[in-house]
């Protein structure tokens, strides 16, 4: 991975503050790095402001693309810090009508969506929370400690469902185009696996008001980002064979 801190770092605290992993640490006034916890998520290369933090040998100073659908791409990332303030009902409804231009297998269109908004999160903070330390021992520290380990403080968790017996990739192909349409708005978004964990259970069901047809396909976190990166995530090249 090569992970370097230059000179230039100015002990500021970001990269440590938005590690997910707590990879990073402040030693003796130097940026402290821990390979074995990192997950390689590149989100102290995106907000560092001195461009001070390279890794896999990405260069910090490259600019972004001034297209815009190639800028959406490049800057979207796993929100994990959010304003309190919630969008409007009519907002989350008119950027959803846009997603259902997406593909849809068979063109059947069975998904819909479940918007949670903050209040109702909250009722399911600690009942999914019980559920994950059945799932995930090593998350104990982290859900006891309280806050919002789950949700990461979003206002609005977006659920794609289906209530067809072979669910598809529908919502997750719609709910990944709403998050470049997200992102090219202003706001931000993280996929959240917990609560898709942890949805078949009864308690989650009825908090949430599922049919006991219903199938949960995808689930992302959204609301205004109550943090600014400042260019994409360090990522390694991928892969490709022609054959």
């Amino acid at each position: 991975m090569n992970f370097k801190v230059s000179d230039s770092c100015v002990q500021c605290n970001s990269c440590i503050n938005v590690c997910p992993t707590k990879s990073l640490s402040l030693v003796d006034g130097l940026v402290t790095f821990n390979s074995s916890r990192c997950m390689k998520c590149g989100q102290c290369f995106s907000i560092c402001p001195t461009a001070s933090i390279s890794m896999f040998d990405c260069d910090p100073s490259t600019n972004i693309s001034l297209d815009p659908l190639v800028k959406a791409i490049q800057m979207r990332r796993s929100v994990r810090s959010y304003k309190s303030e919630p969008l409007s009902n009519e907002k989350i409804t008119e950027m959803l009508q846009i997603i259902r231009f997406a593909p849809s297998a068979r063109n059947a269109r069975n998904t819909r969506y479940i918007v949670i908004n903050r209040p109702k999160l909250l009722e399911l903070i600690p009942v999914i929370g019980e559920i994950l330390l059945n799932i995930y021992p090593h998350m104990k520290a982290m859900i006891q400690a309280g806050g919002d380990a789950i949700f990461r403080g979003a206002p609005h968790l977006i659920v794609a469902v289906e209530s067809v017996p072979q669910p598809t990739d529908d919502g997750v192909i719609a709910l990944a185009e709403f998050e470049l349409l997200a992102q090219q708005q202003g706001y931000g978004t993280f996929w959240c696996g917990f609560f898709k964990h942890a949805q078949a259970a009864p308690q989650v069901r009825e908090l949430v008001g599922q049919n006991q047809q219903d199938k949960v396909t995808a689930a992302l976190g959204f609301g205004i980002a109550d943090i600014q990166y400042e260019r994409p995530a360090a990522r390694e090249k991928v892969a490709v064979t022609f054959i």
